[in-house]
């Protein structure tokens, strides 16, 4: 919402500037980037009237941090994936091998 709130806050700035016989036109131009300003002003004035602080410097570290995190854990998950796969293979190769060795003790018959 910060960084909404910045990209957007130009086109409010002059939206404020414009003359009466103007604005309507304006706002029609530029309702998407005026709703969603005010979206940003809302959320950004609700989070600072219940006592958070605002510090967009942190936030951005933050969101660095849980990004590259996602991408050590999508490498993880990627190599997880290989091994269940060969494990996979492993299991249907093992109960191909025990399905043919009973097939074998069967086609013998009773032993004597």
């Amino acid at each position: 919402m910060w960084a909404q709130y910045n990209k957007y806050k130009t086109v409010h700035k002059q939206f404020a500037k414009v003359k009466p016989e103007k604005r309507e036109l304006f706002e029609q131009r530029h309702s998407r980037e005026l709703i969603l300003y005010d979206a940003a002003a809302r959320y950004l004035k609700e989070l600072k009237d219940s006592g958070e602080k605002l510090i967009p410097k942190e936030w951005q570290r933050e969101i660095d941090l849980l990004t590259a995190q996602k991408q050590v854990d999508t490498i993880d998950m990627k190599a997880m994936r290989e091994e269940l796969k060969a494990v996979e293979r492993l299991r249907k190769a093992a109960d191909q091998l025990a399905r043919q060795e009973q097939d074998k003790s069967h086609d013998r018959g009773p032993e004597r």
